[in-house]
C-alpha cells in the first residue's frame, strides 16, 4: 500500500513539474512576442521622425512656401540670381525683348540689304561691340548667310547698325564694325561703322579703285585727312567673338 502512495507522489510530482516546464515555455515565448511588438513600435518612430525631419528641411530651403503662394519658375530664379549677381542697372539694361522688335529687324534689315531675295531672319545672339554693358543684338537667318547687327537709342528702339550676306562678313572689333567686299572690277568698298553707346554714332566708307580712295562719313564726302583722323577710332584687332545663338520662339 505504501508502494502505489509512493508511486502516485512521483506521478504527481512529475507530472508538476511538467506542467511547469509547459507554462515557462508558454512565458518565454509570450516575452519575445512583446519584445517583438515593442521594437516594431520603436523604428516606426524613428522612421516617422526621420520623415519629418527632411520635411522640415525642405520647407526651410523652398522659403517657407505655406498654401497658396505663387512660387517662382526655375527661369524666374535663375533670371532673380542673375540680377542679384551683375547689379540691377547693368541686368535691367541687357533686358531685350526681340520678340517685341523682330518686325522692325526683318523690314530695316530688308532696306538695307540689296539683294533681291531676303529670307525670314531665324535667329539671335547678343554681343556688346563697345562693351559698355549693355547688348546689342545680332540677328540671321537659318542658313547663316544672312543677318543684320542693332544697337538701341536712348527711347530703346532699335537702330541698325550693319547688314551682312554671303561674301560679306563682318568683322567687330571694341567699338566699331567693318565690312568690306567687291564692288566690281577694280574697285572695293569698306565699310566703317562706330559704336557708342549701343547706337551707330558715324560711318565711314572707303571706296577705293586701284589706288585711288573716295572718303565718306554717312552720305558727305570728307577728305583724306579728315577720314584718317576717323581711323584713329577703328583700332585694334577684331574681337574674339563666339556669340551663344537662339532660335526665335514665333508667337
Amino acid at each position: 500500500m505504501r508502494k502505489i502512495q509512493l508511486i502516485q507522489t512521483c506521478l504527481l510530482t512529475a507530472a508538476a513539474q511538467a506542467q511547469t516546464s509547459v507554462n515557462a515555455k508558454e512565458r518565454v515565448a509570450e516575452a519575445r512576442k512583446s519584445y517583438a511588438i515593442a521594437m516594431s513600435r520603436h523604428f516606426f518612430c524613428l522612421f516617422v521622425m526621420a520623415f519629418s525631419l527632411l520635411g522640415m528641411m525642405s520647407c526651410k530651403q523652398s522659403g517657407n512656401v505655406t498654401a497658396g503662394e505663387e512660387t517662382d519658375s526655375v527661369d524666374v530664379v535663375a533670371e532673380k540670381a542673375k540680377v542679384e549677381e551683375v547689379g540691377n542697372d547693368e541686368a535691367v539694361a541687357n533686358v531685350i525683348d526681340v520678340e517685341k522688335y523682330w518686325d522692325t529687324f526683318q523690314e530695316k534689315y530688308e532696306e538695307d540689304d540689296l539683294d533681291d531675295i531676303h529670307y525670314p531672319l531665324t535667329k539671335y545672339a547678343f554681343i556688346d561691340i563697345d562693351e559698355d554693358g549693355i547688348n546689342e543684338v545680332w540677328v540671321r537667318t537659318e542658313n547663316d548667310e544672312d543677318g543684320a547687327i542693332f544697337g538701341f537709342d536712348e527711347e530703346g528702339f532699335p537702330q541698325l547698325i550693319i547688314t551682312e550676306s554671303e561674301g560679306k562678313r563682318p568683322s567687330i572689333g571694341k567699338g566699331w564694325v567693318g565690312i568690306g567686299y567687291p564692288a566690281g572690277g577694280p574697285s572695293y568698298f569698306n565699310h566703317y561703322v562706330i559704336v557708342t553707346n549701343s547706337t551707330k554714332e558715324t560711318q565711314l566708307t572707303d571706296f577705293q579703285v586701284y589706288e585711288n580712295h573716295e572718303y565718306y562719313q554717312g552720305d558727305t564726302e570728307i577728305t583724306e585727312a579728315e577720314a584718317k583722323e576717323l581711323m584713329k577710332r577703328i583700332k585694334g584687332e577684331g574681337l574674339a567673338l563666339n556669340p551663344e545663338w537662339h532660335k526665335r520662339v514665333n508667337k
